[in-house]
């Protein structure tokens, strides 16, 4: 991966050293703009186009918030906010910060938020890398396929296989082998794997359109991966319940009740 371009913004000479000397042992960094203010930082943004951007909250005239606010969407680096303030960081997180360094922070803590950060940005760009092969092959498609003979499913949430989840301002990618099963949760869904249940907002028939066959819609609340499907009980009733590999027992719906029946043809 190519050096990440980094910026540094704090009103405090101290604080801007601190930060160039940690960025210093870590040679996948290249600094491209170190700035002690809000407005600098904002024409060091629109000049470099920085991957990784450091940047204090509090700061005379033009805060943190506002350097964010000025710059557009598309040019946004990642974000790692450092402050000597708790009160923000709700705040961070809504305008998608990857994490919130309250100082004083020990080293260790900084490189885990930097190394973060790193990871962030190069699922970032191979993303991008994909949507312009993406791009590339859907282009070439058109030329050689009718209009109304085309069927290109395409979705920004699935990566190589992983699905992608925002969540408490970070952004996972997981892998959908490891998702049992997802459940409707008020105006959220659940998503379950056997080491972390994700909460995110979206919906059932969003989540139902995203992923791919092997996850089979059982009920209008519940979703599961047929891969981790165990067994299949029918009761006295002649009700179905499924049973997955982690022990979760869940009733199937009359209306998707079929669905199941089908797995057992």
């Amino acid at each position: 991966m190519d050096k990440i371009k980094t910026i540094i913004v704090d009103d405090e000479a101290e604080a801007r050293e601190g930060i160039k000397m940690l960025l210093g042992q870590d040679t996948e960094i290249h600094i491209t703009a170190v700035c002690n203010n809000g407005l600098q930082a904002i024409e060091a943004i629109r000049e470099h186009h920085p991957d990784l951007l450091l940047l204090d909250i509090q700061m005379p005239q033009v805060s943190g918030f506002e350097v964010l606010n000025s710059v557009e969407k598309e040019a946004l680096p990642v974000v790692i906010f450092i402050t000597a303030h708790d009160e923000y960081t709700l705040k961070a997180f809504e305008v998608h910060a990857i994490d919130y360094l309250l100082k004083p922070f020990t080293d260790q803590r900084f490189f885990a938020a930097l190394n973060y950060a790193k990871q962030h940005i190069l699922h970032q760009k191979q993303s991008k890398s994909q949507q312009s092969l993406s791009h590339l092959l859907h282009t070439q498609q058109e030329k050689q396929t009718p209009a109304e003979g085309r069927l290109i499913k395409e979705s920004k949430k699935l990566i190589n296989n992983r699905l992608v989840v925002k969540t408490n301002g970070r952004i996972h990618l997981v892998p959908l082998e490891k998702i049992s099963w997802i459940e409707a949760y008020d105006y959220y869904v659940k998503i379950h794997t056997k080491e972390h249940t994700f909460v995110i907002r979206d919906s059932m028939k969003n989540m139902e359109e995203t992923l791919p066959d092997l996850f089979l819609r059982i009920h209008k609340s519940s979703i599961i991966n047929t891969q981790h499907l165990a067994d299949i009980h029918v009761t006295a009733q002649g009700d179905y319940e499924v049973k997955l590999s982690s022990g979760e027992i869940l009733k199937v719906s009359r209306n998707y009740k079929d669905r199941v029946k089908a797995l057992l043809i």
